[in-house]
């Protein structure tokens, strides 16, 4: 009997070397392989962001700049800078960034020049413009009271890194993306910043009389997906892993009779 047993068992083993289960075996290593990988990508992924979390919320802390401060450093190095600047916006010289929304309403930013009574000119974001406020507004009070102060201010800002690859409208007065450059070139700029950097306004003196438009609220620093990305992956991985090795062990302790070992090829 026991001879039997181990002939059964030794029988049951070199099936799991023919080239068929081979082929399985190899699969199901790519297969569990290629999830660890993937688990490990997203590990790394949130080390990075981590990172640059912490690199962001220090510069966020520190203590606001004088913007000439700033003016030769590159964006990289700039972005999320806190700043002070006192002098005047140029209302008339102001773009709409499109496709913006906040608390689920559509809506624009105000992208305003801005010049330093040290000279130079940045463009300050100063918040943004329920829609129905700047298409459908016909009462010139209104539209006044969400332009740009007149006389001297001093804004509070961070500094901020625009998108590329936007488009201006045809009358100059809209882009379709917060694209600093582009909205550079449309509002004859001279900067005093890098081209790809502008001012998000936190708050001014004197303010805003009606509140708008609303200041942008700082940057979003969570951990993002790839926490639970990562836990899917390894749990793939897991599961297939012991799903395998529970399938052999399942054909392993079948029948004793070769016919049905060999049905379960």
């Amino acid at each position: 009997t026991n001879s039997n047993s181990i002939c059964s068992c030794a029988d049951v083993s070199s099936m799991f070397l023919t080239p068929r289960w081979l082929v399985s075996h190899v699969f199901v290593i790519v297969l569990v392989g290629s999830c660890v990988a993937a688990g490990l990508w997203q590990v790394d992924r949130l080390q990075q962001r981590q990172a640059a979390n912490a690199l962001v919320e220090a510069r966020i802390d520190g203590p606001p700049v004088s913007i000439d401060a700033i003016a030769d450093l590159p964006p990289e190095d700039a972005e999320f800078q806190p700043v002070l600047a006192s002098g005047r916006y140029e209302p008339e010289r102001e773009i709409l960034v499109a496709n913006r929304v906040d608390g689920g309403s559509p809506g624009f930013w105000a992208w305003t020049v801005f010049v330093p009574e040290s000279g130079g000119e940045v463009i300050v974001n100063r918040g943004f413009v329920n829609r129905g406020i700047v298409v459908e507004a016909e009462d010139a009070e209104l539209v006044d009271s969400i332009s740009a102060p007149d006389g001297f201010v001093t804004v509070s800002g961070r500094i901020r890194r625009g998108i590329v690859d936007a488009r201006v409208s045809s009358d100059r007065s809209e882009i379709s993306r917060p694209d600093a450059e582009l909205a550079a070139g449309a509002l004859g700029l001279d900067p005093l910043l890098d081209g790809e950097l502008y001012v998000e306004l936190i708050a001014q003196e004197p303010g805003q009389p009606t509140g708008m438009p609303r200041p942008v609220p700082g940057p979003e620093l969570g951990d993002g997906p790839h926490r639970s990305y990562a836990f899917q992956w390894f749990t793939f991985a897991t599961i297939g892993t012991v799903g395998y090795v529970l399938v052999l062990l399942r054909i392993r302790r079948g029948d004793a009779s070769r016919g049905d070992v060999a049905s379960r090829v």
